[in-house]
């Protein structure tokens, strides 16, 4: 999807453009290289804790897969003629390509966003699904009239009358100002749908830094959110027809799947929570002493409390109870309680995460 279909592609031929493909492909495949990662491990940690899939995986694997065609296509388009030099024009099949990558681009953006719509019909009561469902709708019907105006004609302009689009003639400065009304209800979705975990979460029975954890991994379609209201800015500097003029078109490029992108991306984060917190314990686990310096810990405690014991029955039968400065140990127990005992202080391990049972499940696989 370039910044600005060209009126007259055979003007200003004697620029020499700058070919930006080697940028382009740089930029397009790493960004579907980490939506792959993360979209793989977010199905492989549903199908080994054998929850299954669900249907917002289905529409985002539907999205990784438009994703990965629109790239792919885009990436022929300027390996076959996009980049035009010495007055050459366009022919038919680049602008038919064309079309079909914007049009690609636009149900990638939609669909990506749509699932984490039905995400959150899983969270939300009765009437904040109504509303999600409203989102889903009209996001999705403003998607397809954008395809269908994507092929219509331009009254007025001859290159736009051929015979591969509709017959449907539409005053250019609509057609523009439709366009640009759906970029920004995306931006407004991006945000709705950000905001819903942090209304959903912060009523529950939950510790607050596993409140603030969850909304701020489930919230991360903001980042989405404020890059596309920062390239919607930026396209609408326009695009002089300097050397550069290609090179800006694919920056635009990257720019638009990096929405899709990062949309499937954040979407996984929050899903892989339960497997990065095994990763976690399991390097932890490595850090911790072995059972060898357990015994040899507990037996110099044991030796410590005899010693103890030995010095008070010289002096009392019955030994006084030792009082601990909580605050004075505050932060230096290192992993331990303190426990009163005579004669002597015992420690012994934290449980693990206590309130284990307590935490909410909210990704239901």
């Amino acid at each position: 999807m370039a910044l600005r279909i060209r009126d007259d592609d055979g003007a200003d031929s004697v620029v020499t453009y700058v070919n930006p493909s080697k940028e382009l492909n740089a930029g397009l495949w790493s960004l579907f290289a980490g939506a792959t990662v993360l979209l793989g491990l977010r199905v492989w940690v549903k199908l080994t804790r054998r929850h299954g899939l669900w249907y917002d995986d289905y529409i985002l694997i539907a999205s990784w897969f438009v994703l990965m065609a629109n790239d792919a296509l885009i990436s022929y388009e300027y390996s076959h003629g996009y980049v035009t030099q010495n007055g050459a024009t366009w022919d038919d099949k680049m602008h038919i390509l064309i079309n079909i990558s914007s049009c690609g681009t636009l149900i990638g953006q939609a669909w990506s966003k749509t699932a984490f719509g039905v995400t959150l019909l899983k969270l939300t009561n009765r009437w904040q699904q109504y509303f999600i469902w409203f989102c889903i709708i009209t996001m999705n019907a403003y998607m397809v009239a954008k395809c269908v105006l994507q092929w219509a004609k331009i009254c007025g302009k001859k290159d736009y009358e051929v015979w591969y689009r509709l017959d449907v003639c539409l005053n250019s400065k609509f057609r523009d100002d439709f366009k640009e009304g759906g970029q920004i209800y995306n931006i407004i979705m991006d945000f709705i749908f950000a905001v819903f975990p942090w209304l959903i979460t912060w009523k529950l029975d939950m510790r607050k830094n596993e409140k603030i954890g969850l909304c701020v991994t489930m919230s991360l379609g903001m980042i989405v959110a404020i890059e596309t209201a920062v390239r919607v800015s930026w396209k609408d500097e326009g695009n002089k027809r300097d050397p550069y003029y290609y090179w800006r078109n694919g920056v635009s490029n990257v720019w638009y799947s990096s929405e899709v992108a990062g949309t499937i991306m954040v979407q996984c984060i929050p899903v892989l929570r339960p497997f990065l917190r095994d990763v976690h314990h399991s390097l932890t686990s490595k850090r911790l002493p072995s059972t060898a310096d357990d015994n040899t810990r507990r037996s110099r405690t044991w030796a410590s409390k005899n010693r103890v014991s030995a010095a008070f029955s010289k002096r009392s039968s019955k030994p006084p109870e030792l009082s601990i400065n909580q605050d004075a140990m505050e932060g230096l127990n290192f992993g331990y309680n303190e426990t009163k005992i005579s004669a002597g202080i015992e420690l012994r391990r934290i449980s693990e995460d206590h309130d284990e049972e307590k935490r909410l499940e909210w990704i239901k696989q």
